[in-house]
């Protein structure tokens, strides 16, 4: 757990990748405040651009790591870059595959959250 700096914002503890295709990733940042919940913060590099953001000491706190991890993984695809027209394609097809693996790490992750069907009982 860690306090914010004079500015209000926490350092990344951990680095959670959610994409990567050579140089280029996607990853959630967590950390842990000292209210005890857990805070992300989104990192992306690729070919053309990126970006990254802080975690505020405002930010919406998600009791556990993987509730915040879920949570940034949501807001990347909501945020995520489409690049424009004039783009090359290779970069455009370089976003498409990073956004197709957070897009299947999710799904992959909403498969294994849901409980087995209860057992029949023959009579």
């Amino acid at each position: 757990m860690q306090t914010a700096n004079e500015n209000g914002v926490f350092e990344t503890e951990a680095t959670e990748e959610l994409a990567r295709r050579g140089r280029s990733y996607a990853a959630v940042g967590l950390c842990q405040r000292d209210d005890g919940l857990y805070r992300y913060a989104l990192d992306m590099v690729y070919s053309y651009g990126g970006f990254c953001d802080p975690i505020f000491a405002s930010s919406k706190g998600f009791a556990t790591r993987n509730e915040a991890k879920d949570a940034g993984t949501v807001e990347f695809l909501r945020r995520f870059p489409k690049g424009f027209p004039t783009d090359p394609p290779c970069m455009r097809e370089e976003l498409a595959e990073l956004r197709a693996q957070i897009g299947r790490r999710m799904a992959s992750r909403r498969c294994s959250d849901r409980s087995p069907a209860p057992a029949r009982i023959s009579t």
